[in-house]
């Protein structure tokens, strides 16, 4: 029964998924041949904590210390191109700025640095892709 309460409890904690650039293996005490590319952050039981959980792992507590977001993105001159053809084809005039400003959205490629400290005082830094979103709810989570 204790197993399922607590189950329960993690699954209610606010969480922000997350994909790995760099540093994934501190996530989990266990040996693996590839690397962690994905993980996910929960509220700690205390204030200031989080925890990391791998797909298929266990869970591993660490303290938060902080983010800093790296913002970054970039657009596409073929696929802006494509579409103000299409958008051409499709209306006209008015169809080609339409087309050329869709298929030159920009597309986010912010990263963060993610630190974090183990039980043993140790300070880690893990690269992550993070779009603003994810740097505020990450940077929040362990004082929601």
């Amino acid at each position: 029964m204790g197993f399922l309460k607590n189950a329960f409890k993690d699954a209610m904690k606010p969480r922000v998924d997350i994909k790995i650039i760099a540093g994934g293996h501190v996530l989990t005490d266990k040996e693996l041949n590839v690397p962690i590319k994905n993980a996910t952050l929960f509220k700690g039981e205390e204030k200031g904590t989080v925890v990391s959980q791998i797909p298929f792992g266990d869970k591993k507590p660490f303290t938060f210390k902080g983010i800093s977001w790296e913002p970054a993105s970039s657009r596409s001159a073929g696929k802006a191109a494509a579409g103000a053809i299409a958008g051409t084809l499709a209306a006209g005039p008015l169809g080609t700025i339409a087309g050329a400003a869709v298929g030159g959205k920009k597309k986010d490629e912010s990263t963060a640095f993610l630190t974090l400290v183990d039980r043993e005082g140790i300070e880690h830094e893990i690269h992550i892709e993070c779009t603003k979103q994810q740097y505020s709810q990450i940077a929040n989570l362990p004082y929601v």
